[in-house]
């Protein structure tokens, strides 16, 4: 009787046997636009003092890190999609 059950059972189990494997195509996502705008340049002042030139460096070394910091959303956003 036990063996009756196993072979129906186990008739059941190779019914799950055929599977398919079906792709499906994701539609691409676009990057936001904030992570590709144009990084604005600060304006060089006229006369150059050196107060002036202070207030510049920490303008550009913002801009720079702004540019960094989009640099890594993009790569965090490519890893993410390439997981996906």
């Amino acid at each position: 009787m036990i063996a009756l059950t196993a072979l129906c059972l186990l008739a059941q189990l190779s019914g799950c046997n055929s599977t398919r494997t079906v792709y499906v195509k994701v539609p691409v996502v676009p990057l936001p636009y904030n992570l590709t705008a144009e990084t604005s340049q600060p304006s060089i002042p006229n006369p150059m003092t050196w107060g002036a030139s202070l207030d510049l460096n920490v303008s550009l070394l913002s801009a720079l890190g702004q540019c960094n910091r989009d640099k890594a959303d993009i790569r965090e956003a490519e890893k993410k999609r390439a997981s996906q």
